[in-house]
């Protein structure tokens, strides 16, 4: 009997230690120089940020760093001096040039800090964009909390674009606007109630979209890359029933990006893709182009990147299924449009429909 009990005794203690929670040692990497950076031929988009990492378990606020002399030398010769706008947030008075060689020099305390020279490729273009029909399989967790499949009916967005020995490299960004209307029902003759015409905004949060020649193809152009997936059911994209779907202005972002800029950027969606399995990549090999000149070995995190840019904008509207015919429209109004809003009685003035 005594050594039953010893027995449970021990099992229970056994079984109790595997409840122990298991907080790793995680390494410290207080105080290390991040460098956030982009620079395009849009001025609007260019700018330098500097900050102070803080340890992985760290509540502190971010140590935006300030006073640092940001310049910019082009072609090894020409200095351009950044301004400091806000607290560790740096921009430049000048424009960058296709062609042209760019490196990011600051320095900051007793350090100096250098990239690598950058050459600007040419301003990207799109040959075409079109879309197709797709049924998007997702995996949502149901009220069991059991994952269930679902299967949507879509609409792919594509484009085509060429590659030539300057253009190597696309890296793409997007930006959705599903327009809806409402009309009050009219309860009596002297309602006075008025149509609303609204709009939201659906961003890109997936991982980098790049696009480049395929490896060990000797193609001169990119064909069928995907840019974005809408479902025909505007509702789905609306938080109330009374808002009628009224079609998409889509805006897509076209970056023209060297080799190191599209490398970097691989990295990274490895890293985020990665499910801490054996053979996932670590963060140390997501280096950036950064260095530090007077003390090879001191830390610095971050990549300057350079890239052309250019914006396009569409009109969509989908219909109700693959057998629908798709009116898609080229806009050439460049509206800056808020992420949502409504607006009473008339419609905004970046309105479109199917005849406009």
């Amino acid at each position: 009997m005594r050594i039953k009990i010893l027995c449970l005794a021990l099992f229970f203690n056994l079984f109790a230690s595997c409840e122990e929670i298991y907080k790793p040692d995680i390494m410290q990497v207080k105080n290390t120089l991040a460098v956030e950076s982009h620079l395009t031929n849009d001025p609007n988009q260019n700018f330098v940020r500097l900050s102070m990492t803080r340890n992985f378990y760290s509540t502190d606020a971010v140590e935006w760093i300030s006073g640092a002399n940001v310049e910019l030398i082009e072609n090894g010769v020409l200095n351009f001096k950044g301004t400091e706008v806000s607290p560790g947030y740096y921009t430049f008075q000048y424009t960058p040039i296709v062609g042209k060689s760019y490196v990011l020099w600051l320095s900051y305390q007793k350090f100096i800090y250098e990239s690598e020279p950058i050459v600007m490729p040419p301003i990207p273009s799109i040959d075409s964009l079109y879309t197709k029909h797709k049924i998007e399989k997702n995996y949502v967790i149901n009220g069991y909390g059991v994952p269930e499949l679902f299967s949507t009916p879509s609409r792919e967005i594509y484009i085509d674009a060429s590659i030539t020995p300057q253009m190597q490299n696309y890296r793409f960004t997007w930006r959705a606007i599903i327009q809806w209307e409402y009309f009050p029902p009219v309860t009596s003759l002297e309602s006075s109630s008025k149509p609303l015409f609204g709009w939201r905004t659906k961003y890109n949060h997936e991982n980098f979209n790049l696009a480049g020649p395929a490896e060990f193809s000797v193609s001169n152009e990119v064909r069928q890359h995907p840019i974005l997936s809408l479902g025909y059911n505007g509702r789905q994209y609306l938080d109330s029933g009374t808002q009628v779907p009224a079609n998409w202005i889509i805006i897509v972002d076209q970056y023209g990006i060297p080799k190191v800029s599209n490398d970097f950027y691989k990295k990274l969606n490895s890293q985020f893709a990665a499910e801490g399995s054996l053979f996932d990549p670590a963060m140390a090999q997501v280096a950036g182009n950064m260095h530090c000149k007077n003390d090879p070995g001191k830390n610095i995190l971050g990549f300057f990147d350079v890239s052309s840019y250019r914006q396009y904008r569409y009109y969509f509207n989908f219909g109700t299924g693959p057998d629908y015919e798709v009116i898609q429209r080229r806009l050439n109004r460049y509206f800056d449009i808020p992420d949502h809003g409504c607006q009473e009685s008339t419609h905004p003035a970046f309105w479109e429909n199917n005849y406009y």
